[in-house]
């Protein structure tokens, strides 16, 4: 008998979205681990409360047991944290193009989130700081940067996730996205 869905959800759109949010956000501050990213009260703050807005959407559409995924949430964090996993930022934040999908772990709880009026303010701040990850030797970082130079945020963000009709959403990111160095203090 395999896991439900509900649980495959629960472990891509916690950890995984937990674990790239964390990744953009050590980029931009110069951190070269996520155990280091994590460890920044800043980071930690706004990756804990992404996690929970994506948690509320899971929550609401799984019927999940909410202090039991908020224990989830905090172990999940607590892994971020340990200093024997040497989890590199850049490794962990490659491919932004495939975690900026309409199906992916920055955009789908995002979108199940706000589907449920739960607010996300967190988790497009996490969309905001994946549009800034600028790696040179990551082939899709440096196709996102030259579509955001050639068409601007809001139509990258579309044209990459498919979310174009949602301009509230588009607008909030572009406000992050410009933003973002100043919130996590980079």
């Amino acid at each position: 008998m395999g896991l439900s869905w509900g649980f495959i959800s629960r472990r891509l759109f916690t950890l995984n979205t937990g674990h790239a949010i964390t990744a953009y956000f050590g980029y931009l501050k110069g951190y070269e681990t996520i155990e280091e990213s994590i460890k920044d009260e800043v980071i930690y703050d706004f990756v804990k409360k992404a996690m929970i807005e994506s948690g509320k959407g899971l929550i609401a559409k799984y019927n999940f047991d909410e202090e039991a995924h908020y224990k989830y949430i905090n172990k999940i964090i607590d892994r971020f944290k340990n200093p024997y996993l040497k989890d590199d930022v850049a490794r962990v934040g490659r491919e932004p193009l495939r975690k900026l999908n309409e199906n992916d772990r920055l955009i789908k709880p995002l979108i199940t989130a706000r589907g449920f009026n739960i607010n996300t303010d967190n988790l497009l701040l996490g969309v905001g700081a994946a549009l800034h990850y600028d790696n040179k030797e990551d082939a899709q970082s440096v196709q996102l940067q030259s579509l955001i130079n050639e068409k601007g945020i809001k139509e990258s963000l579309a044209e990459i996730s498919k979310i174009s009709g949602d301009t509230d959403v588009l607008d909030k990111v572009e406000k992050y996205y410009d933003e973002v160095k100043k919130l996590i203090g980079a």
